[in-house]
């Protein structure tokens, strides 16, 4: 048990050391007809939450990342940004304020490397339903390996009682015969015959049980 509950952790741990290589390099911020592009260079996906604070105001929360020693901001046919802010909140968390005209509108993209942008509305439910199913695949691999370490405990606790009980009884079917007279022997032999057939028999019984 304990080494799995140790398996268990260092695949977190891993989880969490990945996360803390991902890097937040150039954000790009592009006009278009329908309002803003907001484009996140990075070495992997991270898990971005957008925040609308009045129709010039927008937050982007985003874990799983840290910023690189110099990010990149990039204008592309924007005349109406007036700031954006690059904060590290927390270990591989951070937020991007940016203040513009209408930039509610804008729709957020993330780029790994050299692939095709994803959009983050339609990247993250995917992503969060198959993490769901390899927690819940850890966590019922742990819970049936941990139910088969108790059943062996059980078994080899059930046996070691009958065992005890067996020597037990034994000691008290001796200590019968002595206290019987001698001349009864023929009658001792019959009595812990029939006696000890019995007793293996109900025992082997309790034992499949």
């Amino acid at each position: 048990m304990k080494r799995l509950i140790i398996l268990f952790t260092l695949i977190f741990l891993g989880l969490g050391v990945n996360a803390s290589e991902n890097y937040l390099h150039t954000i790009i911020l592009e006009g278009t007809n329908d309002g803003y592009n907001i484009l996140l260079k990075s070495d992997s996906m991270p898990d971005v939450k957008k925040t609308v604070k009045g129709s010039d105001n927008l937050t982007l929360d985003i874990k799983g990342i840290t910023t690189s020693k110099s990010v990149n901001a990039i204008y592309k046919s924007t005349n109406g940004v007036n700031s954006l802010v690059v904060e590290n909140v927390a270990n591989d968390e951070i937020k991007i304020y940016i203040n513009a005209k209408d930039i509610a509108n804008a729709t957020v993209l993330t780029q790994v490397k050299d692939n095709q942008p994803v959009i983050v509305s339609e990247r993250f439910p995917i992503e969060k339903v198959l993490w769901s199913f390899a927690v819940l695949f850890i966590l019922a691999f742990i819970i049936k390996s941990a139910k088969a370490i108790t059943d062996y405990e059980n078994s080899i606790s059930i046996k070691k009682d009958i065992k005890e009980r067996e020597i037990e009884l034994y000691k008290n079917f001796q200590r019968e015969l002595e206290s019987m007279p001698k001349i009864n022997s023929k009658i001792n032999s019959a009595y812990a015959t029939n006696v000890m057939r019995r007793s293996r028999r109900n025992y082997k019984e309790l034992a499949r049980k």
